[in-house]
């Protein structure tokens, strides 16, 4: 059908990467392809987890720290370290 479109798409997203410092910059890329599109992060639900090989140093994004989890949920399944 002309002009009759659906569009699906999961807003659960991981990024994965060795380090903060990667994972700083991969996600600013993230924000701004996104904003190219004119969809925004929800900084406040945006939230990442560290193995023990990690350092402990912030993640921040255009300023904003980045909560650190335990634990989240993705696709209705629980994620954590320690693989539970």
């Amino acid at each position: 059908m002309v002009g009759d479109y659906t569009i699906r798409f999961a807003d659960d997203i991981i990024l994965i990467t060795p380090n903060t410092t990667q994972a700083e910059g991969m996600l600013a890329d993230f924000d701004n392809v996104c904003g190219k599109i004119s969809l925004r992060l929800n900084l406040t639900e945006t939230m990442f987890m560290r193995n023990g090989l990690v350092s402990c140093a912030p993640l921040t994004l255009n300023g904003t720290n980045i909560s650190d989890s335990s634990s989240y949920v993705y696709l209705g399944q629980e994620i954590n370290m320690l693989n539970d």
